[in-house]
C-alpha cells in the first residue's frame, strides 16, 4: 500500500537525519570546558560506553534497509510503526539539549524517548516474535539495545539535573547514597530484563546496562561508588548466563526459549 511505502520512506529520512545529527555531535564544535565540567557527576561513565550507541546506529540502519523486505513487513509496519520516527526525533532533541547543557528539559525528553522506545520494545516481544535470524538482528536487537541504552541514559541524565552532585570534587555521604541507589536501580532493571518474561528473557538490555555500570567503575574515583559500580556491573553481566544455563540443561521447558525475540 502507498501509505506503507510512505511510512518506510519517512523511516529512512528520519534515520539519515538522526545519523547526521549524531555525527555532528561527534565531529562538530566541542563544548567548552565549563560545559563539560557542568555535565559531569558522580555517576558519569567513561566515554568508551558511547560505542554502544554506535552499535545502535548500525543496527537501526539495518532496520531501515530490512523493512523493505517482505519478511520484515509485519513487524516493521504494524509492530514498530510510526514509533520509529517518533523515537528518533525525540532522541535527537534529547541529545541536542544535553549537549547544550539543558539537563532538566533534556530529562523530560529522555523520558518521552524511553516511553516511545518501550512501546516498540514490548510490542515486538509480545506480538511479533522473530521468525528468522534477520528478524533477531535487524528488528528485535536494535530496539533491545536502544531500550537498555535509553534506560541507562535516563539515570545518568537524572543526576545531571542536580547541581549539588557536581559542586565538589569529593562526594559527601548523601551523594554516595544517591549514586548507590541509582546503581542498584540499574542492576535491578538488568535483572528484570532477564526475569520478568522468562519465556523471552532479554539478554541484550541487561548486557548494555552491565557494560554501562563497568563504564561508571572505570571513570569514578570514590571507593564506595567505584566498587559498587564494579560489583553491580559484574552481576548484571553474569546474571543473563542463568538463561544460557537453563537452555543448555533444559531444566524448565517454559524457560527454554529464545534469549532475544
Amino acid at each position: 500500500m502507498a501509505s506503507h511505502v510512505f511510512q518506510k520512506i519517512v523511516n529512512v529520512l528520519v534515520y539519515l537525519f538522526f545519523l547526521s545529527a549524531t555525527v555532528y555531535s561527534v565531529v562538530g564544535p566541542s563544548p567548552s570546558e565549563g560545559q563539560e565540567q557542568e555535565g559531569s557527576t558522580f555517576i558519569t561513565p567513561s566515554y568508551w560506553i558511547e560505542s554502544v550507541w554506535s552499535l545502535v546506529h548500525v543496527l537501526l540502519g539495518g532496520f531501515v534497509i530490512y523493512q523493505w523486505f517482505d519478511a520484515a513487513h509485519e513487524a516493521a509496519i504494524h509492530g514498530v510503526g510510526w514509533h520509529f520516527a517518533i523515537s528518533v526525533l525525540l532522541n535527537a532533541a534529547w541529545l541536542a539539549l544535553i549537549r547544550t547543557g539543558h539537563y532538566i528539559i533534556g530529562f523530560f525528553f529522555v523520558l518521552l524517548t524511553a516511553a516511545s522506545v518501550s512501546f516498540v520494545f514490548y510490542r515486538l516481544a509480545k506480538e511479533f516474535p522473530s521468525n528468522n535470524i534477520w528478524d533477531k538482528i535487524f528488528v528485535h536487537a536494535p530496539f533491545s539495545l536502544w531500550h537498555g541504552w535509553i534506560v541507562y541514559s535516563s539515570v545518568i541524565n537524572f543526576f545531571q539535573m542536580f547541581s549539588t552532585f557536581r559542586d565538589s570534587a569529593t562526594p559527601n555521604v548523601w551523594h554516595i547514597i544517591a549514586v548507590i541507589i541509582g546503581l542498584l536501580f540499574l542492576t535491578s532493571t538488568a535483572i528484570a530484563y532477564v526475569e520478568v518474561e522468562k519465556q523471552r528473557g532479554d539478554v541484550t538490555g541487561a548486557l548494555v546496562i552491565g557494560l554501562g555500570l563497568i563504564a561508571i567503575f572505570t571513570n569514578q574515583h570514590d571507593a564506595w561508588i567505584k566498587y559498587t559500580a564494579l560489583a553491580t556491573g559484574i552481576l548484571s553481566l553474569l546474571y543473563p548466563l542463568r538463561l544460557v544455563v537453563i537452555r543448555m540443561t533444559g531444566r524448565n521447558s517454559n524457560e527454554n526459549a529464545p534469549l532475544l525475540g
